[in-house]
């Protein structure tokens, strides 16, 4: 296992964690190429990286996706809105009010919050996904979570601490929204945390030979210039 990744038991549930400091580390989001072409798995975001100089040091997905492969929501990709914030009703995990954005400002803050108040946000947004639910908002669980629940499943998400720092969590078994939840609220100490998703979810580091047919839509890259002698 990578010295970055920490492996976490939590209730007698295990997670693999990433912490990354977004004042610090060069965090993106990545949806498509410069052609327009969409960047679909590890491997083409790893040689779309390369490509332009740079490493990919840990890659996960990044939100949820629309059957013909759009963002479902809010998707801001180098500063440029790629798809809208959406704000509707509907039906699935996206749509299990309150749902919220993961943002990445011009200061370098790295912010979780409910999708409604994104547009009050002052400083511009260099990066963001929308997804759904909001696993923890403002150190409250949300609160359609069911504590002895029944519906478990693989699960990804990203929490922001107190501190700033980014964390990103991925169980390595089937476990509750509310376990979920309550491994970013107590264990790794993130007052707010958004959920990614299910089963797809993933983690990639530098080097790593994926060997599963994942396919996404939006990813998180974390990328490194590559050192020259």
């Amino acid at each position: 296992m990578s010295p970055d990744l920490q492996a976490v038991s939590f209730r007698s549930k295990n997670y693999l964690v990433r912490t990354v400091d977004p004042r610090k580390d060069d965090l993106r989001l990545y949806w498509k190429d410069d052609q327009g072409d969409r960047l679909r798995d590890f491997q083409s975001l790893e040689k779309f990286v390369q490509a332009k100089g740079e490493r990919l040091v840990f890659a996960t997905n990044g939100g949820m996706f629309e059957p013909n492969s759009t963002p479902v929501g809010l998707f801001v990709q180098s500063g440029v809105e790629q798809t809208p914030l959406n704000l509707r009703e509907g039906a699935g995990n996206f749509y299990l009010k309150p749902n919220g954005v993961f943002l990445i400002n011009e200061k370098h803050e790295a912010l979780i919050v409910e999708s409604s108040a994104y547009t009050a946000l002052l400083s511009p947004v260099i990066w963001a996904t929308q997804s759904g639910p909001l696993l923890v908002q403002r150190g409250d669980i949300h609160p359609d979570f069911i504590e002895d629940s029944k519906n478990k499943k693989i699960r990804s998400g990203v929490g922001v601490r107190k501190d700033g720092m980014v964390v990103f969590a991925l169980s390595r078994e089937e476990v509750t929204f509310y376990e979920f939840a309550s491994l970013f609220l107590t264990k790794l100490k993130c007052p707010n945390a958004l959920f990614l998703d299910g089963d797809i979810s993933a983690f990639y580091i530098a080097g790593m030979i994926d060997d599963k047919a994942h396919s996404f839509t939006a990813m998180f890259g974390l990328v490194e210039k590559v050192k020259t002698p």
